[in-house]
């Protein structure tokens, strides 16, 4: 068994009770289907089901009911990942970022979820395919259609300019349950007193050489939390679930992060 297929085994998402649309499943559904979970009355119709109609409530009211059941589906699931080159700026980065992928594709099929992928200003894709090389500094359009009352994924470290507001409100909205995950290399999220650095914007090719002074640091370090708290109120505030993950092995990225973020719980 493989690191992601390990982590998966111990896993589960920790979805809401939320309504999803879907094929048939195992999760809650939208409308009535064939569950044992009881949902709603409706008045007879000829052809009803005579097991389902309440007939106590016809003793005390002479009215013909149905019971309605719940639907239980497998939910739909669009993950849109951002492949923007700065998700490879180091080994490390593009090596979890696969791999997060990789384990939140393999949570979703443990949910009986019909996941479909796809690139930000690319289009579906296959995952085990994807190329971190866009040096566009605002998010690129959703090009494949999201579907109404699905699961919803994020993967993007969010490290854009402009145009993060708008994609996370239209990715939230209609999903039944929508994850922005925000990947940052430890580098990225504590980086060192003292280095002296050539910085190069692997998004514009722009170069800059910085000796990263306290005072370099701290600045730095006050923007990336101002960036990281306007995504997690905007994903938190459109009824969304938000983890930042720092790069790592798949096992420490689940245990230390998403479980944390109240992403995953013990299966």
């Amino acid at each position: 068994m493989n690191a992601i297929a390990a982590v998966v085994a111990r896993w589960r998402l920790a979805l809401r009770l939320q309504r999803h649309r879907g094929r048939l499943g195992g999760r809650r559904g939208i409308g009535s289907g064939s569950s044992q979970e009881f949902f709603d009355f409706r008045d007879y119709a000829p052809g009803d089901d005579l097991r389902h109609v309440d007939w106590r409530g016809f003793a005390r009211t002479e009215q013909l009911r149905v019971r309605l059941f719940e639907a239980e589906v497998a939910p739909y699931c669009d993950v849109v990942v951002d492949p923007s080159a700065s998700l490879a700026v180091t080994d490390q980065k593009a090596a979890a970022a696969r791999a997060l992928l990789g384990v939140l594709l393999g949570l979703l099929r443990g949910e009986q979820a019909q996941a479909q992928v796809q690139a930000l200003g690319v289009g579906r894709i296959d995952p085990e395919r994807i190329a971190f090389t866009s040096t566009v500094d605002s998010p690129g359009p959703l090009l494949a259609p999201l579907r109404a009352q699905g699961l919803r994924v994020l993967l993007t470290d969010g490290l854009w300019r402009t145009g993060g507001t708008a994609l996370l409100r239209t990715l939230a909205a209609s999903a039944s349950w929508f994850l922005c995950v925000q990947l940052l290399d430890p580098w990225e999220a504590a980086p060192t007193v003292g280095d002296t650095l050539q910085l190069v914007d692997c998004e514009t090719g722009a170069t800059h050489e910085r000796r990263l002074d306290r005072a370099t640091v701290a600045e730095y370090t006050t923007r990336l939390q101002r960036l990281t708290d306007e995504l997690r109120a905007t994903v938190v505030g459109s009824g969304g679930v938000f983890a930042r993950v720092l790069a790592d092995a798949p096992d420490v990225m689940v245990a230390r992060d998403l479980a944390a973020a109240g992403v995953v719980e013990p299966a």
